[in-house]
C-alpha cells in the first residue's frame, strides 16, 4: 500500500481502502464462490469462461490470466529484495536477480511438493506477517493525529493509485483455480471468501491509518517504506521485525500465487489449448510440476523490472480477464439456468448484474488510465495469444485430417 500513499493523500487512500471492499472485493469474491461451487474443477476461470462463451474465449481468458500471473507473481521477488535492502543496503543488479531467483526456486520446490504444504505454510506465514503490524498499530495508535486523515493536499497520480489499490484488493478469483483440490467446495468457498475480504480489509486499514497518522512525509512513501514508519513508532527493533515480516510476506504470496497460477496452463493443456506436456503431473506428488517450473522460469526473467512497471501491466491484463469472468457469471445464468449452484449470488439475474457493474467499471477505468508503455506491452501479449490460438487450431485441424489421408 505504500505506493498508493505516495501517489495521493491520506484521505484518498483511506477512502479507497474503505470503499473498495464493497464495490470490488466482495463482488469478485461472491462471483468466485458461485462459479467455483458450481464447477469445482482445477482451472477455475478458464473453465467458467469456456462454458459460457466457448473455446475461443476460454483460451483468451486463460492466456490473459497466464500472462497476468507472470507480472503479478514477479512482484514478490521484487518486493523481497526491496525489503532486504532495508537490512543490508543497496544491492547490485546481479545480486538482485540472484536473490530473487533463489526465492523463486524455494517456492517452486514447495509447490511441487503439493497444495497441502502450500496451504499449511500460508497459514503460518500469515501469523508471522501480521504480528509486527499488530504491534505497530498498538504502539502507534497513541501517537496518531487523526486530523491528518482528512488531508487532501498534493497531486494525485491516478494510474499508480488505482493500480496499487485494486491490486492490493484483487485476486479472489485465483482461489477458484484449485476448486478440484478443495474439500466440500460448495460450502467452503462462500464462507472463506467473506471471511477473507473482512480480514484483508482490516489488515490494510489499521496499519495504513496509524502509519500516515504518525509519519506525515507522505510523498516519500514507496514500496519498502513501512519499516521506516515502524522504526519511528517503536524503534529500530520494530523496523527490523517488520522488514523480516515483509520478506516472509513476499515469499508467502509468491508460494500461494504460484500454486494457483500454475493450474491455468495445466487446465489449458488438458483442453488442448497449450502443449500437452504442461498437463503432466508429478509421479509422486500429483502436482502439475512442468507448469509450475515454466511459470517460475518466466518470473526469473522479470526480476529486473520495477514494482510499478509490473503492477500496471498486471492490472491491465487482470482487468481484461476479470471482465470476461463477470460476463461468464451473467451469461451462464441466462444460458444454463438449470446448472446446479450450491451457492448463488442473491436476487437472481438482477443480483448477478448488480454485483458485476462496479468491478467492470473499475476494470475499464484501470485500462483507460494505463500508460502508453503498459498498453503496448499488454496489447502485444494479447496479440501473441491470438497467434498461439490460430497456430493451435491449425495444428489440431492438421492432426484430424492426417488419419483420413492415411486411410
Amino acid at each position: 500500500m505504500e505506493d498508493a500513499v505516495g501517489a495521493s493523500s491520506p484521505f484518498v487512500v483511506l477512502l479507497g481502502i474503505l470503499t473498495l471492499p464493497w464495490i470490488w472485493s466482495f463482488p469478485t469474491a461472491l462471483m468466485t464462490a458461485e462459479l467455483s461451487a458450481a464447477m469445482p474443477e482445477d482451472g477455475g476461470y478458464v473453465i467458467w469462461v469456456e462454458k459460457a462463451f466457448g473455446r475461443f474465449w476460454g483460451f483468451q481468458e486463460g492466456w490473459l490470466s497466464w500472462l497476468c500471473s507472470f507480472a503479478d507473481n514477479a512482484l514478490y521477488p521484487v518486493m523481497f529484495v526491496d525489503y532486504l535492502v532495508y537490512l543490508r543496503g543497496d544491492v547490485s543488479p546481479l545480486e538482485r536477480w540472484t536473490i530473487g531467483a533463489g526465492v523463486i526456486s524455494a517456492m517452486t520446490w514447495m509447490n511441487i511438493r503439493g497444495i497441502r504444504l502450500v496451504g499449511l505454510t500460508s497459514i503460518i506465514f500469515t501469523l508471522l506477517v501480521l504480528a509486527p503490524f499488530a504491534v505497530l498499530v498498538v504502539l502507534g495508535a497513541p501517537q496518531v493525529q487523526p486530523s491528518v486523515w482528512l488531508n487532501r493536499a498534493g497531486a494525485i497520480d491516478w494510474a499508480v493509485l488505482l493500480s496499487v489499490l485494486l491490486w492490493n484488493t484483487s485476486g479472489w478469483d485465483n482461489a477458484g483455480c484449485c476448486a478440484g483440490e478443495v474439500k466440500n467446495p460448495q460450502r467452503t468457498y462462500s464462507r472463506a471468501m467473506v471471511a477473507a475480504v473482512l480480514l484483508v480489509t482490516l489488515s490494510y486499514l489499521l496499519p495504513v491509518a496509524v502509519g500516515i497518522g504518525v509519519d506525515s512525509n507522505w510523498s516519500s512513501w514507496k514500496e519498502g517504506y513501512f519499516p521506516i514508519v515502524a522504526s519511528r513508532i517503536g524503534g529500530t527493533w520494530l523496523g527490523t521485525w517488520l522488514t523480516v515480516a515483509g520478506l516472509i510476506s513476499a515469499a508467502a504470496m509468491l508460494s500461494a500465487l504460484l500454486c494457483t497460477s500454475a493450474r491455468v496452463p495445466y487446465a489449458m493443456a488438458e483442453r488442448g489449448m497449450l502443449p500437452q506436456r504442461l498437463a503432466a503431473l508429478h509421479p509422486r506428488y500429483a502436482t502439475p510440476w512442468i507448469s509450475i517450473i515454466v511459470n517460475s522460469a518466466g518470473l526469473a526473467v522479470l526480476i529486473p523490472f520495477s514494482f510499478q512497471d509490473l503492477i500496471e501491466i498486471d492490472m491491465f491484463l487482470y482487468a481484461a480477464a476479470l471482465v470476461l469472468e463477470f460476463g461468464a457469471l451473467i451469461w451462464l445464468r441466462v444460458k444454463k439456468p438449470e446448472m446446479p449452484r450450491p451457492y448463488r449470488v442473491p436476487y437472481g439475474l438482477t443480483g448477478a448484474i448488480a454485483i458485476s457493474f462496479p468491478p467492470v467499471v473499475l476494470c475499464l477505468a484501470s485500462i483507460a488510465l494505463s500508460s502508453d508503455a503498459t498498453r503496448y506491452v499488454s496489447l502485444g501479449g494479447i496479440a501473441a495469444g491470438l497467434v498461439v490460438y490460430w497456430w493451435k487450431c491449425r495444428l489440431s485441424a492438421a492432426r484430424e485430417r492426417s488419419p483420413a489421408a492415411t486411410v
